[in-house]
């Protein structure tokens, strides 16, 4: 049998002498991955955990007048290959880890360049109080909008195509969250060390979200502050929205306003719907991005979703969006006033 305690040191002498050079990160992560896939059941047994997405499609991208056919990755959801695991140390309390690689699985390469686990990393503990991780991950404020957004805030139709993210993630960051016995009600709030040797304000983030779930109902506030090298407020955000299960349609709302001390001043709105129908499923949205500060500068997109479940992990799916620029605009576009139109066809499998 596989001992989890040698794969893991060996994952970890990988992990030193990995080379940040494109190539060599593709040569030195799949040992790893390999290690811990073949040791899967005897991890299992600790409490560990492998698991992945493979998302890959066909994308026809037009944009501003020219287009483009690819394989793209990451068309649903993106593409990832990750560890997880808890163990229990009583009264009420549990450690846990994640270890997670983003891959573009149309390449084979990382996502980001220079990190092989940059989709998040991140250790934790957690007990009746609540929960505390230290690590790389979500922002709560971009959890905010992709538990909100029926296309997860990814592909074709995410919202945030047009709505201010603030940053996906957050490195160096400690993040508390309430406990999950509350009602419904959650909340948690994460900061992220900028680490600087200017200030202790530069490169500094500042993310929170509080809400209630439970039954048919989902609601949330959030909130994030990103401070640009020099310790000044880049930008700050505050977003409201939900969904509600009616049944035979779930409807969707996101609001947010964007600022900071200079230029910055736009709102966000998202209006969805979402419509099982038995193996198959269809979302559309629309979303607005108005600036009020510089004129002539809105934009808006549609987007239309189909999905066919094929089993409990693979599923299709067909995502089309059209994304229009006013003329002093060009969101996702090459081109000031640009149109930008994606037809994508793909498929998902989940382990």
């Amino acid at each position: 049998m596989c001992q989890p305690s040698i794969a893991l040191w060996r994952a970890q002498a990988y992990k030193e002498t990995v080379s940040i050079s494109r190539g060599m990160v593709v040569k030195r992560l799949a040992p790893i991955f390999l290690g811990v896939a073949a040791c899967a059941p005897a991890l299992a047994q600790q409490g560990i955990t492998v698991y992945g997405v493979a998302d890959l499609g066909v994308l026809r991208d037009h944009d501003s007048g020219t287009t483009t056919m690819k394989v793209d990755s990451g068309l649903q959801t993106a593409s990832r290959l990750g560890v997880t695991g808890t163990e229990a140390l009583g009264r009420g309390m549990t450690a846990s880890f994640v270890i997670e690689s983003q891959i573009e699985a149309d390449t084979g390469t990382p996502s980001f360049a220079g990190k092989v686990f940059g989709s998040q990393v991140w250790v934790g503990l957690a007990g009746p109080l609540g929960a505390l991780k230290l690590g790389r991950m979500f922002t709560p404020y971009f959890g905010a909008i992709a538990t909100n957004d029926p296309f997860d805030a990814k592909g074709p139709g995410e919202a945030t195509r047009l709505f201010q993210d603030s940053g996906v993630r957050m490195d160096n960051t400690v993040k508390y969250s309430l406990p999950p016995l509350l009602g419904g009600v959650y909340a948690d709030l994460a900061y992220g060390f900028g680490e600087s040797g200017v200030s202790q304000a530069a490169n500094r983030q500042l993310s929170m979200d509080a809400g209630y779930a439970a039954g048919p109902l989902n609601t949330v506030l959030a909130y994030h502050q990103t401070n640009d090298a020099k310790g000044n407020r880049q930008v700050r955000s505050v977003l409201v929205g939900g969904n509600m299960d009616f049944g035979p349609v779930r409807a969707w709302l996101l609001a947010a306003r964007n600022r900071n001390d200079a230029e910055l001043d736009t709102r966000d709105i998202l209006l969805g719907l979402t419509v099982p129908l038995g193996q198959s499923s269809i979302a559309a949205t629309y979303v607005r991005k108005q600036d009020r500060f510089h004129a002539n500068a809105d934009a808006h997109q549609l987007a239309l979703g189909y999905y066919y479940t094929l089993s409990k992990r693979t599923n299709t799916y067909i995502i089309a969006s059209g994304l229009r620029n006013e003329a002093a605009a060009r969101y996702q576009a090459s081109l000031p006033g640009g149109d930008r139109r994606l037809l994508a066809c793909g498929m998902r499998h989940q382990f």
